[in-house]
Protein backbone atom coordinates (compact mmCIF):
# COMPACT_ATOMS: atom_id res chain seq x y z
CA UNK A 1 0.00 0.00 0.00
CA UNK A 2 2.84 2.39 0.80
CA UNK A 3 4.80 1.22 -2.21
CA UNK A 4 1.98 1.85 -4.84
CA UNK A 5 1.23 5.84 -3.06
CA UNK A 6 5.05 5.87 -3.05
CA UNK A 7 4.89 7.03 0.69
CA UNK A 8 8.80 6.41 1.80
CA UNK A 9 8.78 4.30 5.62
CA UNK A 10 11.26 2.43 7.05
CA UNK A 11 11.13 -0.94 8.11
CA UNK A 12 11.60 -2.18 11.23
CA UNK A 13 11.81 -5.97 12.58
CA UNK A 14 10.14 -6.90 16.44
CA UNK A 15 13.59 -7.19 17.46
CA UNK A 16 14.19 -3.73 17.14
CA UNK A 17 11.15 -2.62 18.56
CA UNK A 18 12.73 -4.58 21.64
CA UNK A 19 15.92 -2.77 21.35
CA UNK A 20 14.73 0.58 21.05
CA UNK A 21 13.61 2.65 24.10
CA UNK A 22 13.40 5.90 22.25
CA UNK A 23 11.20 4.78 19.13
CA UNK A 24 9.33 8.53 19.31
CA UNK A 25 12.96 10.11 18.38
CA UNK A 26 12.68 8.34 15.19
CA UNK A 27 9.15 7.61 14.09
CA UNK A 28 6.30 9.76 14.42
CA UNK A 29 4.14 6.57 13.26
CA UNK A 30 4.05 3.03 13.53
CA UNK A 31 2.03 0.68 11.54
CA UNK A 32 1.46 -2.72 12.74
CA UNK A 33 0.44 -4.99 10.22
CA UNK A 34 -2.05 -7.87 10.68
CA UNK A 35 -1.02 -11.05 12.04
CA UNK A 36 -2.59 -14.12 14.51
CA UNK A 37 -4.42 -12.60 17.31
CA UNK A 38 -2.68 -13.96 19.65
CA UNK A 39 -0.44 -11.22 22.41
CA UNK A 40 1.54 -14.98 23.89
CA UNK A 41 2.70 -15.87 20.41
CA UNK A 42 3.62 -12.03 19.38
CA UNK A 43 5.46 -11.48 22.73
CA UNK A 44 7.18 -14.86 22.33
CA UNK A 45 7.86 -15.40 19.24
CA UNK A 46 10.02 -18.00 18.44
CA UNK A 47 11.52 -19.60 21.68
CA UNK A 48 14.59 -18.49 22.93
CA UNK A 49 14.96 -20.70 25.67
CA UNK A 50 17.82 -20.71 28.70
CA UNK A 51 18.79 -23.69 30.27
CA UNK A 52 18.76 -23.73 34.31
CA UNK A 53 22.82 -23.31 33.70
CA UNK A 54 21.76 -19.83 32.03
CA UNK A 55 23.16 -21.21 28.45
CA UNK A 56 21.02 -20.84 25.57
CA UNK A 57 19.01 -24.14 25.26
CA UNK A 58 19.38 -23.95 21.15
CA UNK A 59 21.04 -22.22 18.40
CA UNK A 60 20.68 -18.65 16.23
CA UNK A 61 18.04 -18.85 13.74
CA UNK A 62 19.70 -16.24 10.93
CA UNK A 63 17.67 -14.62 8.71
CA UNK A 64 20.53 -13.22 6.52
CA UNK A 65 22.09 -14.78 3.15
CA UNK A 66 24.16 -17.01 3.43
CA UNK A 67 25.53 -20.29 1.18
CA UNK A 68 23.12 -22.32 2.53
CA UNK A 69 20.49 -19.55 2.53
CA UNK A 70 21.20 -17.56 -0.64
CA UNK A 71 17.50 -16.45 -1.02
CA UNK A 72 17.17 -14.83 2.40
CA UNK A 73 18.20 -11.42 3.41
CA UNK A 74 16.70 -9.76 -0.12
CA UNK A 75 13.62 -8.07 2.06
CA UNK A 76 14.26 -5.12 4.11
CA UNK A 77 15.95 -6.87 6.89
CA UNK A 78 18.38 -9.06 8.09
CA UNK A 79 19.55 -10.99 11.27
CA UNK A 80 21.77 -13.39 13.02
CA UNK A 81 18.83 -14.58 15.25
CA UNK A 82 15.21 -14.43 14.60
CA UNK A 83 14.39 -15.46 18.14
CA UNK A 84 12.62 -13.38 20.84
CA UNK A 85 9.41 -11.71 19.48
CA UNK A 86 8.58 -8.71 20.34
CA UNK A 87 8.92 -9.09 24.29
CA UNK A 88 7.47 -7.57 27.21
CA UNK A 89 10.28 -4.82 26.38
CA UNK A 90 9.13 -4.17 22.93
CA UNK A 91 5.58 -3.69 24.17
CA UNK A 92 6.77 -1.05 27.21
CA UNK A 93 8.65 0.60 24.21
CA UNK A 94 5.52 0.72 21.99
CA UNK A 95 3.49 1.90 25.36
CA UNK A 96 6.65 4.98 25.78
CA UNK A 97 6.28 5.80 22.36
CA UNK A 98 2.46 6.40 21.89
CA UNK A 99 2.77 8.07 26.05
CA UNK A 100 5.28 10.63 23.81
CA UNK A 101 3.21 11.27 21.29
CA UNK A 102 3.48 8.60 18.63
CA UNK A 103 0.95 7.15 16.40
CA UNK A 104 0.42 3.39 16.71
CA UNK A 105 -1.46 1.61 14.56
CA UNK A 106 -2.27 -2.09 14.79
CA UNK A 107 -4.14 -3.60 12.46
CA UNK A 108 -7.25 -6.09 12.29
CA UNK A 109 -6.13 -9.29 14.73
CA UNK A 110 -3.04 -7.11 16.25
CA UNK A 111 -5.67 -4.90 17.72
CA UNK A 112 -5.38 -7.32 20.26
CA UNK A 113 -1.94 -6.33 21.42
CA UNK A 114 -2.72 -2.85 23.07
CA UNK A 115 -6.18 -3.55 24.30
CA UNK A 116 -5.27 -7.40 25.99
CA UNK A 117 -1.94 -5.39 27.63
CA UNK A 118 -4.00 -2.30 28.71
CA UNK A 119 -2.44 0.03 26.53
CA UNK A 120 -5.92 1.51 25.20
CA UNK A 121 -8.72 2.05 27.36
CA UNK A 122 -12.75 1.64 26.83
CA UNK A 123 -12.46 -1.07 23.72
CA UNK A 124 -12.57 -4.65 24.20
CA UNK A 125 -12.78 -7.53 22.04
CA UNK A 126 -15.78 -9.38 22.05
CA UNK A 127 -16.72 -13.33 21.60
CA UNK A 128 -18.71 -14.01 18.80
CA UNK A 129 -20.49 -16.92 18.73
CA UNK A 130 -22.77 -16.88 15.57
CA UNK A 131 -20.64 -14.85 13.06
CA UNK A 132 -19.29 -16.20 10.29
CA UNK A 133 -17.59 -13.37 8.02
CA UNK A 134 -14.97 -15.26 6.53
CA UNK A 135 -12.93 -12.96 4.24
CA UNK A 136 -16.32 -10.78 3.34
CA UNK A 137 -16.77 -7.43 1.44
CA UNK A 138 -19.28 -5.61 4.11
CA UNK A 139 -20.40 -1.97 4.33
CA UNK A 140 -19.83 0.53 6.86
CA UNK A 141 -20.97 4.05 7.34
CA UNK A 142 -18.47 7.08 8.18
CA UNK A 143 -19.53 7.93 12.33
CA UNK A 144 -17.65 11.00 12.17
CA UNK A 145 -17.14 12.81 9.15
CA UNK A 146 -15.09 15.50 11.38
CA UNK A 147 -12.20 13.11 11.74
CA UNK A 148 -9.15 13.73 10.44
CA UNK A 149 -9.37 9.81 9.66
CA UNK A 150 -12.13 10.21 7.53
CA UNK A 151 -11.59 12.92 5.55
CA UNK A 152 -12.41 12.57 1.83
CA UNK A 153 -14.58 10.07 2.43
CA UNK A 154 -18.25 10.03 1.85
CA UNK A 155 -20.94 8.87 4.52
CA UNK A 156 -20.36 5.21 3.30
CA UNK A 157 -18.19 2.57 1.44
CA UNK A 158 -17.03 -0.68 1.58
CA UNK A 159 -14.44 -2.69 3.84
CA UNK A 160 -12.76 -5.91 4.32
CA UNK A 161 -13.50 -8.06 6.66
CA UNK A 162 -11.94 -11.46 8.42
CA UNK A 163 -14.23 -12.75 11.28
CA UNK A 164 -12.29 -10.93 14.02
CA UNK A 165 -11.93 -9.20 15.62
CA UNK A 166 -15.44 -7.53 16.88
CA UNK A 167 -14.66 -4.11 19.07
CA UNK A 168 -16.81 -3.54 21.66
CA UNK A 169 -16.88 0.76 23.11
CA UNK A 170 -17.80 1.57 26.54
CA UNK A 171 -16.68 5.06 28.15
CA UNK A 172 -17.09 3.35 31.28
CA UNK A 173 -13.82 1.87 30.82
CA UNK A 174 -12.79 -0.89 32.55
CA UNK A 175 -15.40 -0.74 34.68
CA UNK A 176 -17.71 -2.15 31.75
CA UNK A 177 -16.65 -5.23 31.58
CA UNK A 178 -17.97 -5.97 34.96
CA UNK A 179 -21.38 -4.75 33.99
CA UNK A 180 -21.00 -1.57 35.38
CA UNK A 181 -20.84 -0.23 31.78
CA UNK A 182 -24.52 -1.17 30.34
CA UNK A 183 -23.24 -3.57 28.02
CA UNK A 184 -24.39 -6.83 27.50
CA UNK A 185 -23.77 -9.32 30.70
CA UNK A 186 -23.79 -12.64 31.19
CA UNK A 187 -24.68 -14.75 34.43
CA UNK A 188 -25.99 -13.88 36.93
CA UNK A 189 -26.02 -10.18 38.85
CA UNK A 190 -25.68 -11.30 42.57
CA UNK A 191 -23.63 -14.41 42.14
CA UNK A 192 -27.19 -16.08 44.46
CA UNK A 193 -28.49 -19.58 43.20
CA UNK A 194 -28.81 -20.94 40.17
CA UNK A 195 -29.24 -19.36 37.12
CA UNK A 196 -33.01 -20.39 36.95
CA UNK A 197 -33.70 -18.93 40.30
CA UNK A 198 -35.39 -15.85 40.74
CA UNK A 199 -33.43 -13.33 42.02
CA UNK A 200 -35.09 -11.76 44.15
CA UNK A 201 -33.14 -10.22 47.46
CA UNK A 202 -34.54 -11.72 51.11
CA UNK A 203 -35.30 -10.59 54.41
CA UNK A 204 -36.60 -7.18 53.28
CA UNK A 205 -39.45 -6.14 50.79
CA UNK A 206 -39.50 -6.36 47.24
CA UNK A 207 -40.84 -4.38 44.33
CA UNK A 208 -39.87 -5.65 40.80
CA UNK A 209 -37.88 -3.11 39.25
CA UNK A 210 -39.21 -1.04 35.96
CA UNK A 211 -38.04 -2.10 32.98
CA UNK A 212 -35.04 -0.53 32.06
CA UNK A 213 -35.45 0.95 28.65
CA UNK A 214 -33.74 -1.28 25.51
CA UNK A 215 -30.49 0.61 24.51
CA UNK A 216 -28.85 0.02 21.11
CA UNK A 217 -24.84 -0.84 20.31
CA UNK A 218 -24.51 2.96 20.11
CA UNK A 219 -26.10 4.07 22.63
CA UNK A 220 -24.40 1.45 25.15
CA UNK A 221 -21.14 3.23 24.59
CA UNK A 222 -22.24 6.28 25.90
CA UNK A 223 -24.05 4.94 29.10
CA UNK A 224 -22.33 4.58 32.61
CA UNK A 225 -25.08 3.16 35.23
CA UNK A 226 -25.98 5.72 37.86
CA UNK A 227 -24.48 3.51 40.60
CA UNK A 228 -20.93 3.84 39.26
CA UNK A 229 -21.03 7.42 38.28
CA UNK A 230 -21.88 7.85 41.82
CA UNK A 231 -19.30 5.34 43.51
CA UNK A 232 -16.56 4.84 40.83
CA UNK A 233 -16.78 8.56 39.16
CA UNK A 234 -13.03 9.45 40.09
CA UNK A 235 -12.03 5.69 38.13
CA UNK A 236 -13.94 6.44 34.66
CA UNK A 237 -12.46 7.71 31.67
CA UNK A 238 -12.51 11.64 31.33
CA UNK A 239 -13.98 12.74 28.34
CA UNK A 240 -11.09 14.01 26.67
CA UNK A 241 -9.59 10.19 26.59
CA UNK A 242 -12.98 9.15 25.37
CA UNK A 243 -12.61 6.26 22.56
CA UNK A 244 -13.78 8.38 19.47
CA UNK A 245 -15.26 5.46 16.52
CA UNK A 246 -14.40 6.98 13.21
CA UNK A 247 -16.19 4.03 11.50
CA UNK A 248 -18.72 1.48 12.03
CA UNK A 249 -20.56 -1.27 10.28
CA UNK A 250 -23.29 -1.00 8.94
CA UNK A 251 -27.26 -1.99 9.85
CA UNK A 252 -27.64 -5.69 10.09
CA UNK A 253 -30.22 -5.10 6.79
CA UNK A 254 -27.50 -3.75 4.51
CA UNK A 255 -24.16 -4.80 6.17
CA UNK A 256 -23.52 -7.58 3.55
CA UNK A 257 -21.94 -6.72 0.10
CA UNK A 258 -20.15 -9.81 -1.05
CA UNK A 259 -18.84 -12.80 0.32
CA UNK A 260 -19.80 -14.94 3.39
CA UNK A 261 -21.68 -13.65 5.84
CA UNK A 262 -24.13 -15.26 8.57
CA UNK A 263 -24.63 -14.05 12.17
CA UNK A 264 -24.10 -10.52 11.03
CA UNK A 265 -26.36 -8.92 14.13
CA UNK A 266 -22.67 -9.66 16.05
CA UNK A 267 -20.79 -7.93 13.80
CA UNK A 268 -23.70 -5.16 12.26
CA UNK A 269 -23.01 -1.32 13.86
CA UNK A 270 -20.24 -1.72 16.08
CA UNK A 271 -16.60 -0.17 15.43
CA UNK A 272 -14.60 -0.35 12.55
CA UNK A 273 -12.26 1.93 13.22
CA UNK A 274 -11.99 3.43 16.62
CA UNK A 275 -9.00 6.34 17.63
CA UNK A 276 -8.10 6.20 20.94
CA UNK A 277 -6.25 8.69 22.89
CA UNK A 278 -3.47 7.41 24.95
CA UNK A 279 -0.91 9.94 26.75
CA UNK A 280 -0.15 12.71 24.25
CA UNK A 281 -0.31 10.54 21.39
CA UNK A 282 -3.09 8.07 20.07
CA UNK A 283 -3.64 4.28 18.73
CA UNK A 284 -6.07 3.76 16.05
CA UNK A 285 -7.65 0.33 16.05
CA UNK A 286 -8.86 -1.31 12.65
CA UNK A 287 -11.48 -4.10 13.14
CA UNK A 288 -10.72 -4.47 9.14
CA UNK A 289 -8.10 -4.82 7.09
CA UNK A 290 -7.49 -1.58 4.74
CA UNK A 291 -4.62 -3.44 3.12
CA UNK A 292 -5.95 -6.80 2.41
CA UNK A 293 -3.42 -7.90 -1.04
CA UNK A 294 -3.35 -4.74 -2.39
CA UNK A 295 -7.26 -5.48 -3.50
CA UNK A 296 -8.73 -2.76 -0.99
CA UNK A 297 -7.71 0.53 -2.56
CA UNK A 298 -10.66 2.15 -1.72
CA UNK A 299 -9.77 2.05 2.39
CA UNK A 300 -6.71 2.94 1.50
CA UNK A 301 -6.72 6.44 3.05
CA UNK A 302 -8.01 5.73 5.96
CA UNK A 303 -4.71 4.65 6.93
CA UNK A 304 -3.00 7.10 5.35
CA UNK A 305 -5.14 10.28 6.77
CA UNK A 306 -4.69 8.80 9.77
CA UNK A 307 -0.73 8.63 9.39
CA UNK A 308 -0.79 12.07 7.40
CA UNK A 309 -2.35 13.85 10.51
CA UNK A 310 -0.75 11.70 13.69
CA UNK A 311 -0.51 15.04 15.51
CA UNK A 312 -3.65 16.58 14.80
CA UNK A 313 -5.99 13.35 15.17
CA UNK A 314 -7.75 15.57 17.81
CA UNK A 315 -9.25 17.90 15.14
CA UNK A 316 -12.76 18.38 15.42
CA UNK A 317 -13.56 15.84 18.32
CA UNK A 318 -16.44 16.34 20.56
CA UNK A 319 -17.10 13.94 22.58
CA UNK A 320 -21.09 12.79 22.29
CA UNK A 321 -23.13 13.11 25.51
CA UNK A 322 -23.38 10.49 28.19
CA UNK A 323 -26.34 8.04 27.33
CA UNK A 324 -27.85 8.90 30.60
CA UNK A 325 -30.55 6.80 33.06
CA UNK A 326 -34.24 8.42 32.88
CA UNK A 327 -35.01 10.21 35.96
CA UNK A 328 -36.69 8.13 38.89
CA UNK A 329 -35.61 4.85 37.38
CA UNK A 330 -35.34 1.88 39.41
CA UNK A 331 -32.77 -0.35 40.80
CA UNK A 332 -33.71 -4.29 41.21
CA UNK A 333 -33.87 -2.95 44.82
CA UNK A 334 -36.64 -0.99 43.95
CA UNK A 335 -35.06 2.55 44.98
CA UNK A 336 -34.88 5.24 43.06
CA UNK A 337 -31.57 5.97 41.25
Amino acid sequence: MLEEAKVPYAYISDQTVRSTPNLKEQFDVILYPPALPDVARTLRGVPRRTRPDGKDAGGAIPWKKSEVTPSFGDGPDQTDDIRGGLGLEGAANIQRFVDSGGLFIPIAGNSSLPITLGMTEGVSIVTTRQLQARGAVLNADVADRKSPIAYGYDEHLGVYFNQAPVLRVSVAGDFGGFGFGGGEQEGRTSGRGSLTDPDIPQGRPWNPPEAEPKRSKVEQETYIEPDVREFLGAALLPKELWPRVVLRFAPEKSLWASGMLAGGGELAETPAVVDVPVGRGHVVLFAINPMWRQETQGSFMLVMNAALNWDHLAAGWKPPAENVAPAGAKTAAGEEE
